[in-house]
Protein backbone atom coordinates (compact mmCIF):
# COMPACT_ATOMS: atom_id res chain seq x y z
CA UNK A 1 0.00 0.00 0.00
CA UNK A 2 1.28 3.25 -1.06
CA UNK A 3 1.68 6.44 1.12
CA UNK A 4 -1.16 8.18 -0.63
CA UNK A 5 -3.71 5.56 -0.26
CA UNK A 6 -2.51 4.95 3.69
CA UNK A 7 -3.50 8.77 4.06
CA UNK A 8 -6.86 8.53 2.46
CA UNK A 9 -7.52 6.18 4.78
CA UNK A 10 -6.37 7.61 7.87
CA UNK A 11 -8.73 10.51 6.61
CA UNK A 12 -11.59 8.61 6.24
CA UNK A 13 -11.37 6.78 9.45
CA UNK A 14 -10.33 10.18 11.27
CA UNK A 15 -14.06 11.43 9.80
CA UNK A 16 -16.08 8.70 10.75
CA UNK A 17 -14.22 8.39 14.13
CA UNK A 18 -15.31 12.43 14.28
CA UNK A 19 -18.94 11.83 13.32
CA UNK A 20 -19.51 8.65 15.93
CA UNK A 21 -18.21 10.58 18.42
CA UNK A 22 -20.26 13.90 17.82
CA UNK A 23 -23.21 11.45 18.08
CA UNK A 24 -21.65 10.42 21.11
CA UNK A 25 -21.45 13.46 22.85
CA UNK A 26 -24.88 14.54 21.93
CA UNK A 27 -26.28 11.64 23.20
CA UNK A 28 -24.22 11.91 26.29
CA UNK A 29 -25.06 15.85 26.63
CA UNK A 30 -29.22 14.09 26.67
CA UNK A 31 -28.23 11.32 28.97
CA UNK A 32 -29.40 8.97 26.22
CA UNK A 33 -28.24 5.31 26.89
CA UNK A 34 -27.85 5.17 22.90
CA UNK A 35 -24.59 7.16 22.97
CA UNK A 36 -22.42 4.96 24.39
CA UNK A 37 -22.35 2.53 21.95
CA UNK A 38 -21.27 5.26 19.15
CA UNK A 39 -18.58 6.10 21.55
CA UNK A 40 -17.37 2.79 21.28
CA UNK A 41 -17.21 2.93 17.94
CA UNK A 42 -16.17 6.60 17.31
CA UNK A 43 -12.56 5.46 20.04
CA UNK A 44 -11.85 2.31 18.37
CA UNK A 45 -11.58 3.86 14.80
CA UNK A 46 -9.64 7.13 16.76
CA UNK A 47 -7.29 4.26 18.35
CA UNK A 48 -5.91 3.05 15.15
CA UNK A 49 -5.58 6.28 13.75
CA UNK A 50 -3.55 7.50 16.59
CA UNK A 51 -1.29 4.32 16.85
CA UNK A 52 -0.91 5.00 13.05
CA UNK A 53 0.25 8.98 14.13
CA UNK A 54 2.79 7.92 16.56
CA UNK A 55 0.47 9.04 19.16
CA UNK A 56 0.76 5.77 21.72
CA UNK A 57 -1.30 7.69 24.59
CA UNK A 58 -3.51 8.79 22.49
CA UNK A 59 -4.01 5.36 20.80
CA UNK A 60 -3.90 3.90 24.18
CA UNK A 61 -6.40 6.03 25.96
CA UNK A 62 -8.98 5.67 23.01
CA UNK A 63 -8.72 1.92 24.06
CA UNK A 64 -9.57 2.77 27.61
CA UNK A 65 -12.10 5.26 26.54
CA UNK A 66 -13.89 2.66 23.66
CA UNK A 67 -13.79 0.08 27.89
CA UNK A 68 -15.09 3.08 29.62
CA UNK A 69 -17.79 3.23 26.93
CA UNK A 70 -19.12 -0.11 27.62
CA UNK A 71 -19.07 0.28 31.46
CA UNK A 72 -20.97 3.92 30.73
CA UNK A 73 -23.71 1.47 28.94
CA UNK A 74 -23.88 -0.93 31.58
CA UNK A 75 -24.47 1.69 34.25
CA UNK A 76 -26.55 3.77 32.41
CA UNK A 77 -28.80 1.02 31.32
CA UNK A 78 -28.90 -0.53 34.86
CA UNK A 79 -31.60 0.04 37.34
CA UNK A 80 -29.24 3.44 38.48
CA UNK A 81 -29.92 5.07 35.13
CA UNK A 82 -32.14 7.53 37.29
CA UNK A 83 -29.45 8.61 38.98
CA UNK A 84 -29.21 12.37 39.77
CA UNK A 85 -26.76 14.36 37.95
CA UNK A 86 -24.11 14.69 41.55
CA UNK A 87 -21.41 17.20 42.10
CA UNK A 88 -18.08 15.75 43.05
CA UNK A 89 -17.22 14.98 46.54
CA UNK A 90 -15.73 17.33 48.92
CA UNK A 91 -15.62 15.65 51.82
CA UNK A 92 -14.27 12.37 51.27
CA UNK A 93 -11.64 10.56 48.75
CA UNK A 94 -12.50 8.49 46.09
CA UNK A 95 -12.79 7.66 42.09
CA UNK A 96 -16.25 10.70 42.85
CA UNK A 97 -14.11 12.98 44.90
CA UNK A 98 -12.60 16.14 43.75
CA UNK A 99 -9.61 15.51 45.58
CA UNK A 100 -8.65 12.67 43.16
CA UNK A 101 -7.41 14.94 40.24
CA UNK A 102 -4.29 15.66 41.56
CA UNK A 103 -3.22 11.95 41.46
CA UNK A 104 -4.51 11.89 37.97
CA UNK A 105 -2.73 14.85 36.56
CA UNK A 106 0.23 13.20 38.54
CA UNK A 107 -0.10 9.65 36.90
CA UNK A 108 -0.28 11.61 33.78
CA UNK A 109 3.46 13.00 34.13
CA UNK A 110 5.14 9.65 35.21
CA UNK A 111 3.03 8.54 31.92
CA UNK A 112 4.73 11.03 30.23
CA UNK A 113 8.44 10.47 31.71
CA UNK A 114 7.79 6.62 30.44
CA UNK A 115 6.34 7.91 27.39
CA UNK A 116 9.46 10.26 26.27
CA UNK A 117 11.83 7.70 26.98
CA UNK A 118 10.77 4.63 25.59
CA UNK A 119 8.81 6.10 22.42
CA UNK A 120 9.03 8.48 19.23
CA UNK A 121 5.95 10.63 20.87
CA UNK A 122 6.97 13.92 20.06
CA UNK A 123 4.60 15.41 22.88
CA UNK A 124 4.85 13.00 25.59
CA UNK A 125 3.91 15.27 28.52
CA UNK A 126 0.62 16.86 27.52
CA UNK A 127 -0.21 13.66 25.16
CA UNK A 128 -0.02 11.62 28.57
CA UNK A 129 -1.77 14.28 30.63
CA UNK A 130 -4.74 14.57 28.74
CA UNK A 131 -5.42 11.29 28.50
CA UNK A 132 -5.32 10.48 32.58
CA UNK A 133 -7.59 13.23 32.63
CA UNK A 134 -9.70 12.40 29.92
CA UNK A 135 -9.89 8.58 31.55
CA UNK A 136 -11.18 11.01 34.95
CA UNK A 137 -13.42 12.65 32.95
CA UNK A 138 -15.33 9.80 31.38
CA UNK A 139 -15.66 7.82 34.54
CA UNK A 140 -17.18 10.79 35.92
CA UNK A 141 -19.15 11.34 32.54
CA UNK A 142 -20.76 7.73 33.49
CA UNK A 143 -21.15 8.38 37.10
CA UNK A 144 -23.54 11.14 36.36
CA UNK A 145 -20.57 14.07 38.11
CA UNK A 146 -21.43 17.36 36.88
CA UNK A 147 -17.39 18.44 36.90
CA UNK A 148 -16.70 16.05 34.12
CA UNK A 149 -17.82 19.13 32.24
CA UNK A 150 -15.32 21.06 33.04
CA UNK A 151 -12.28 18.96 32.71
CA UNK A 152 -13.65 18.47 29.11
CA UNK A 153 -13.05 22.21 28.65
CA UNK A 154 -9.38 22.45 29.66
CA UNK A 155 -8.48 19.15 27.59
CA UNK A 156 -10.15 19.51 24.47
CA UNK A 157 -8.57 23.38 23.99
CA UNK A 158 -5.27 20.65 24.85
CA UNK A 159 -6.45 18.96 22.49
CA UNK A 160 -6.67 21.16 19.44
CA UNK A 161 -2.90 22.00 19.75
CA UNK A 162 -1.85 19.05 20.06
CA UNK A 163 -3.89 17.18 16.81
CA UNK A 164 -2.97 20.56 14.78
CA UNK A 165 1.13 19.63 15.77
CA UNK A 166 0.54 16.41 14.49
CA UNK A 167 -1.59 16.99 11.66
CA UNK A 168 -4.94 16.05 12.18
CA UNK A 169 -6.71 18.18 11.30
CA UNK A 170 -10.62 17.01 11.52
CA UNK A 171 -9.70 16.59 14.97
CA UNK A 172 -8.39 19.91 15.91
CA UNK A 173 -11.91 21.13 14.71
CA UNK A 174 -13.72 18.17 16.28
CA UNK A 175 -11.58 19.67 19.56
CA UNK A 176 -13.03 22.92 18.59
CA UNK A 177 -16.31 21.66 18.36
CA UNK A 178 -16.53 19.82 21.68
CA UNK A 179 -15.17 22.45 23.37
CA UNK A 180 -17.99 24.23 22.50
CA UNK A 181 -19.82 20.76 23.50
CA UNK A 182 -18.69 20.82 26.96
CA UNK A 183 -19.99 24.12 27.63
CA UNK A 184 -23.37 22.99 26.37
CA UNK A 185 -23.08 19.85 28.43
CA UNK A 186 -22.18 21.72 31.64
CA UNK A 187 -24.91 24.28 30.98
CA UNK A 188 -27.51 21.23 30.29
CA UNK A 189 -26.39 19.03 33.04
CA UNK A 190 -26.41 21.50 35.34
CA UNK A 191 -30.01 22.77 34.24
CA UNK A 192 -31.09 18.93 35.04
CA UNK A 193 -29.87 19.48 38.25
CA UNK A 194 -31.68 21.85 39.44
CA UNK A 195 -34.54 20.52 38.70
CA UNK A 196 -34.26 18.14 41.49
Amino acid sequence: MNLVSLNQILTSVEFFSVVFNVLFVIGIVRQKIWAWPFGILGCGLAAWMFYSGALYAEAFLNIVYALLAVYGWISWGSANNNVLIMLAKRNSFGIDSFYITPYFIFLGCLSGVIMDLFTDNPLPYIDCIIAAMSILATIWQARKILENWFIWMVLNSFSIFIFINRDFNIYAVYSFLLLIMSIWGYQKWKKHAGEY
